[in-house]
């Protein structure tokens, strides 16, 4: 089979790094902090021979139907297998759960539904743009006619949303599509369209009310968790030139990673961190030190990852 569109397995059903169900606990930012959107495991193997990248889109079609997942890769997922949690509804996602990937089929004696074990074809997607968008806690989830590839993130005090392009897009009109303005707003922007660099913050009365961020590649995009905090407050004009430059003065540095364990709020960075500082030779130690690993154990596998990416010889 060609890279474009080979085969696997894909497996669906309980997260086996962690518990989400994406209902009630789907409201509950703490929980998204592990893993904050839908995902598709992969072994590296299996992702080099289809040409899949981490972090990158990935198109997962079945007899029944598609949808588009971003790829992780981790030693622990089989070869010829790649594992997606069934959890997550489009409430979370333009491109539609992964049950719209499975058959309906199910055992007419047991009831059990034929989704542990469901023949796709993987494609890689290109990404022409990313982007961020934050709109106020507890806004309507994204319109499906949005001209992007979304997911939603629910923060504690924003509703965020990363955005990426499958197709070329012009920033002035995909803005102009995923934040429209009203009269009574005011706006901030700065615009280069040579280099596809979009920023724009809607203010009403002087308070931040939404703002999108738009680069060609998302290393270049302002950081999520540093401007939420400014939603609803007023700003200052340092704050409001610092906005359009993609910074924001505060505690940034204090920002530990994506979360990896959930329980005790424990960031990637800060388990990095403490093992190469305090030479920590296993779980057990990670979690005397940080709580981490110590109270449900889901996170385990991953922090068991980190142990063997900091032992690894420098190249």
């Amino acid at each position: 089979m060609d890279a474009r569109g080979a085969g696997v397995v894909l497996n669906t059903g309980r997260v086996r790094d962690q518990w989400h169900t994406m209902t009630r606990t789907g409201r509950v930012p703490a929980l998204l902090a592990h893993t904050p959107e839908p995902a598709l495991a992969l072994n590296p193997a299996d992702a080099a021979r289809l040409g899949i990248a981490a972090g990158s889109l990935v198109r997962v079609a079945g007899a029944a139907g598609e949808t588009v997942l971003r790829a992780t890769l981790t030693h622990t997922q089989r070869r010829g297998e790649a594992f997606a949690p069934m959890h997550w509804t489009d409430a979370f996602t333009g491109a539609g759960p992964v049950a719209r990937v499975v058959a309906a089929a199910r055992d007419p004696v047991s009831g059990q539904p034929a989704l542990k074990g469901t023949p796709v074809r993987l494609a890689p997607l290109g990404s022409h743009y990313a982007g961020l968008l934050l709109l106020p806690r507890g806004g309507a989830a994204g319109p499906r006619d949005w001209p992007c590839h979304w997911v939603r993130v629910p923060m504690e005090t924003a509703e965020l949303f990363r955005l990426e392009g499958i197709a070329p897009a012009e920033a002035g009109r995909l803005a102009a599509a995923l934040l429209p303005e009203a009269p009574e707003q005011e706006r901030l922007e700065l615009h280069d369209p040579a280099r596809f660099t979009l920023r724009r913050a809607v203010l009403r009365d002087g308070r931040l009310e939404a703002c999108l961020f738009l680069a060609r590649d998302a290393a270049a995009l302002a950081r999520a968790e540093a401007i939420a905090p400014l939603l609803g407050a007023m700003l200052t004009p340092t704050q409001r030139a610092l906005l359009l430059a993609g910074r924001v003065p505060g505690k940034t540095a204090d920002y530990d990673g994506p979360h990896v364990c959930a329980c005790f709020g424990v960031g990637r960075e800060a388990v990095r961190h403490a093992v190469v500082t305090h030479r920590l030779a296993d779980v057990a130690a990670i979690g005397a030190c940080l709580g981490a690993g110590t109270n449900c154990g889901s996170c385990v596998p991953e922090l068991e990852e980190i142990l063997r990416d900091v032992r690894l010889p420098a190249a």
